[in-house]
């Protein structure tokens, strides 16, 4: 097996992984979007709230906030509070939240909560709890998927080349020799045009069989790097269980 990253630009990055299947590949998926636990706001406890929004629409929006997580402090089940008070006139945002933990904190500051009138007050106690996927979408930490490596047919002679290259974006496909070679296989700036266009003009575009791009958008509340490696631990935790059993057969 063998994986590099081949794309990054914030949240988003690109790795392309070899020597594997498309089990393989699901199963990481999966495992990503259902056993990789990171902090969300579980319970809030009111104590005031004269904002307009009621106190279960409030309850609501902070329990999508994304809170930065720390893997080696907090273990799944563990929790830590957090504390919003403030008195109008003026907006409340997610800047306002402080935790009892300083290593814990919301990630986007700049969040809109709700607006308080002068002299109004809100008061809260939150407790952001380590979960799952599995258990509530709010414990997810990436949008994750996967795709396999396409590669252009070149086993048949092309014809109207010269119109296909006209149509093409630029810097999407190479002509080298007759041949026609994709030049972002990882769907990067096309997002499958030149794919489709390939298409159009009868031209055959093959899958890898154990070559995929894995694509992972995280929300920031864990690195790309500690959700892989997370997952990665939670698959070999399963085998370990699954090897146990089998034996006692």
């Amino acid at each position: 097996m063998d994986i590099k990253k081949v794309y990054e630009d914030g949240n988003l990055a690109k790795y392309l992984i070899k020597g594997v299947n498309i089990a393989m590949m699901n199963s990481l998926r999966r495992t990503i979007m259902s056993d990789v636990p990171c902090l969300a706001i579980d319970e809030v406890t009111f104590y005031e709230n004269d904002s307009p929004l009621f106190d279960e629409m409030l309850a609501n929006r902070l329990g999508l906030l994304p809170i930065k997580t720390d893997l080696k402090s907090y273990k799944e089940g563990e929790s830590v509070k957090l504390i919003l008070e403030k008195e109008g006139p003026g907006i409340v945002t997610s800047k306002d939240i402080k935790c009892t933990d300083p290593k814990i904190e919301i990630i986007d500051q700049k969040i809109y909560l709700t607006r308080l009138g002068n002299e109004k007050r809100i008061k809260m106690e939150m407790s952001a709890i380590m979960k799952n996927g599995s258990q509530h979408v709010k414990h997810q930490p990436a949008i994750i998927s996967y795709n396999e490596l396409p590669i252009i047919d070149n086993t048949k002679t092309h014809s109207d080349v010269t119109a296909l290259m006209k149509e093409l974006p630029i810097g999407s496909v190479e002509l080298k020799a007759g041949k026609l070679f994709l030049l972002d296989p990882y769907n990067i700036k096309f997002h499958d045009q030149p794919i489709n266009i390939l298409e159009k003009y009868g031209i055959n575009v093959n899958y890898s069989e154990n070559e995929f791009i894995l694509t992972i958008e995280t929300t920031g509340q864990l690195t790309k790097e500690e959700i892989i490696n997370s997952a990665v631990s939670v698959m070999d935790k399963k085998l370990e269980e699954l090897l146990k059993e089998v034996k006692k057969l």
